[in-house]
């Protein structure tokens, strides 16, 4: 039987308890959508950060004319980087053969939580198939680990994590605790409005009011891309590590 976790938000969960299980970071509007994005746009890696002097002082360690700086707080691109968070902007141009260090709000620190599980993948709507093709497979322990909006539960986040609980039920006998019951349950809920469900949560109103609409059709757009990121140590990275979505298991 496999064990299934969601954790509504990071602080939900130790991280300690994600070692030897495999986790799923989820940050729909928008770091895990735009990380998607830029390796699919052909960054060779993407670097998280949870600060943004620490993104500073990493960007300035790599090779000049190799590297990305990008990141947002409270939604707005930070002064001095070349890139927000806005995935539309991460385009094979600007990408190709680059190294993309990023710092969000709630994304990239959830990523730095997680970084104690077996396995860390990157799940975003536009790649859900292909991620729960990786899930597929693993008999670990699966932690879902939200990263919320500014310490809040975030209904976008919610719902994904519902959807990927609904497959995993639907592959094999699994054990959930409350928080997946919830999930599931908002997933039945919203999963059929899904594009006004991310127009009206807190986090698709604060976006649509710095003008970045797009970037929530974008978000909502599921199986837009068959890529799978994942993360890795030594040093912590985002890299490509499966592609392709094969059957498409939204519902």
């Amino acid at each position: 039987m496999r064990h299934v976790q969601v954790h509504l938000l990071p602080e939900l969960v130790a991280p300690d308890r994600l070692a030897g299980g495999v986790a799923v970071v989820i940050d729909v509007l928008r770091a895990t959508t735009t990380i998607v994005h830029a390796l699919a746009a052909g960054c060779l890696a993407v670097r998280p950060c949870a600060e943004i002097d620490e993104a500073r002082t990493l960007a300035d360690s790599l090779p000049a004319g190799k590297v990305l700086l990008g990141g947002e707080r409270n939604g707005k691109p930070l002064p001095g980087f070349d890139l927000g968070n806005s995935p539309r902007a991460y385009t094979a141009s600007v990408c190709r053969g680059m190294i993309l260090v990023l710092t969000t709000t709630n994304g990239t620190r959830a990523l730095v939580r997680a970084a104690s599980a077996a396995r860390t993948l990157v799940a975003a709507f536009v790649n859900y198939s292909a991620v729960c093709e990786q899930l597929r497979a693993e008999m670990r322990p699966v932690h879902i680990l939200c990263a919320g909006n500014a310490g809040e539960i975030a209904l976008e986040d919610t719902l994904l994590a519902g959807a990927l609980v609904d497959y995993l039920c639907e592959v094999g006998d699994t054990q959930l605790n409350d928080a997946a019951r919830l999930a599931w349950d908002c997933f039945e809920m919203h999963g059929q409005v899904l594009a006004g469900a991310l127009e009206v949560c807190a986090g698709g109103v604060g976006l649509r009011s710095l003008g970045y609409d797009e970037d929530i059709r974008s978000a909502a757009s599921v199986d837009s891309l068959g890529l799978v990121p994942e993360l890795r140590s030594d040093p912590l990275r985002v890299e490509v590590s499966a592609v392709g979505i094969g059957k498409s298991h939204w519902r």
